[in-house]
């Protein structure tokens, strides 16, 4: 399959080609929605044409307890879990808020690579929301 240029005209299209809605929120970022069976979550897809990767993720896809020890607990298992992920990772943003993310490097990335990282993204957020969000803050 052909690799194709991400740009403020392909990546919209390529989102609305799945069925996920897309918003232009930046000139390199849109954002969309997906609705799991327990949970929406909005997630963003950003181009770094220059640093030649592509983003996909959920933003704040859950918020830090303030318990220190609660914390460690949530962070603990979100390094336990990035051992298993395929594509996928959690971290902590400056803000403390768990991201999910899929990064992939715009040279290698075909229409069916775009597919595949929104539905790793969507199958993990799924997968592991109702395990960690009782560990979260509300």
């Amino acid at each position: 399959m052909p690799r194709v240029k991400l740009d403020a005209v392909t990546v919209p299209a390529l989102l609305q080609k799945g069925g996920w809605p897309a918003e232009r929120i930046a000139p390199d970022t849109w954002r969309s929605v997906f609705h799991g069976r327990a949970q929406s979550f909005s997630f963003f897809v950003r181009v770094d044409v220059e640093g030649g990767w592509a983003l996909f993720a959920i933003v704040q896809y859950l918020r830090s307890p303030e318990d220190e020890t609660q914390a460690k607990a949530l962070y603990d298992r979100l390094l336990t879990l990035n051992q298993s992920l395929l594509m996928a990772k959690f971290s902590i943003d400056d803000d403390l808020d768990v991201v999910l993310s899929v990064e992939y490097p715009t040279a290698e990335l075909d229409d069916n690579e775009f597919d595949d990282a929104l539905d790793v993204l969507s199958y993990y957020a799924e997968q592991h929301y109702a395990e960690l969000r009782p560990m979260a803050r509300p």
